[in-house]
């Protein structure tokens, strides 16, 4: 039997169209001739029949392909992360970090903030550092920590008390401008969110929530305890930068003079925490390489997300993640939308 198709590509859809059909095909020859359209005439030769609504099926999956869509965005793969179905955020990222694992730069994350005095948007890269693990002696900081099926939700960064995203959200309300506008929003001025984009896969987590900052002067001993092991787990170089002059300054050369002093290895002078005044402690660590106790302004940053929008632009697929507090019960709410 031979069969003309018009164009090549509809073989392929054909042949996606009726998978159990390949096992017909125990020799398969293609050839094609151009003609006068620019058309190429396909013909396949088989001992086996074709169903007779294989040309009239690849002619309409055909047209379907030529619809342009947000997909051509992604990368083609329209199986993406997974597949189309309702599963909870925190699973569909667990797989997208899991994929991105070995990209440079692929737990970098966007968090925005609002200047209340402005009310203009703020916004910056920081690291992403993990999910916090539930504090266990808490039942319903526990919940909160794994509303999705015993899954930490709570996410780990880390910041500069010194840094305008501090300062925006922990503003006094006495310190607000008298806009009309921002009547009501004192009480949500640790609102943010956060934007991860996922290369690899082509997905996007939109995650909004609030910020909460772990200083020293924490009273939730777990919390301080995760504070500690994260500026343990710092590199050297991470815990230098607590030391250097104050962010957003003009900068001056005795800045670099203090960072060299650091990385000279000087003896530390008679500062009570193992290096002097002026100088930068190399790596955050003392005269016998042990790391120093973590300063004051170092802070741990945790986002409890209350809503995450995820988009997979393979597939145009976008699905809503809702928290739902039910007493000391809290859930996911998933809900597929409109893309």
């Amino acid at each position: 039997m031979r069969l003309h198709i018009s164009r090549i590509p509809a073989l392929y859809l054909y042949l996606s169209a009726f998978p159990s059909q390949s096992s017909s095909f125990p020799s398969l020859a293609i050839t094609t001739t151009a003609n006068r359209s620019s058309l190429s005439t396909l013909t396949m030769s088989s001992s086996s029949s074709l169903p007779a609504s294989a040309s009239a099926s690849a002619g309409t999956t055909s047209a379907s392909k030529n619809n342009v869509g947000l997909s051509d965005i992604g990368n083609g793969n329209e199986n993406g992360n997974g597949n189309s179905s309702i599963t909870s955020w925190r699973d569909k990222i667990e797989t997208s970090i899991a994929k991105s694992r070995k990209i440079r730069g692929g737990n970098y994350v966007q968090i925005a903030t609002v200047d209340h005095t402005t009310l203009e948007p703020r916004c910056r890269t920081v690291v992403f550092r993990g999910f916090l693990k539930p504090d266990p002696n808490k039942a319903k900081a526990k919940a909160i920590a794994t509303a999705s099926q015993s899954q930490p939700c709570i996410m780990k960064m880390i910041t500069d008390k010194r840094s305008n995203k501090f300062q925006e959200v922990t503003m006094p309300a006495s310190n607000l401008t008298s806009n009309p506008q921002q009547k009501g929003t004192c009480s949500s001025r640790n609102s943010a969110e956060m934007v991860w984009w996922f290369s690899k896969s082509s997905e996007q987590y939109r995650i909004r929530g609030q910020l909460k900052f772990v200083g020293a002067d924490e009273t939730e001993p777990y919390l301080l305890q995760s504070r500690k092991e994260q500026w343990g787990n710092l590199s050297d170089m991470a815990r230098e930068q607590f030391y250097w002059e104050d962010p957003g300054l003009t900068y001056s050369t005795s800045s670099t003079e203090k960072e060299n002093a650091g990385d000279s290895g000087g003896d530390g002078g008679d500062g009570g925490d193992g290096h002097g005044e002026g100088t930068i402690p190399a790596g955050g660590r003392d005269e016998h390489g042990k790391v120093l106790p973590a300063p004051d302004n170092f802070l741990l940053m945790l986002l409890y997300p209350t809503r995450c929008d995820y988009l997979r632009l393979t597939d145009n697929f976008r699905q809503v993640d809702d928290i739902v507090e039910g007493g000391n019960e809290w859930t996911w709410a998933s809900t597929r939308v409109n893309p």
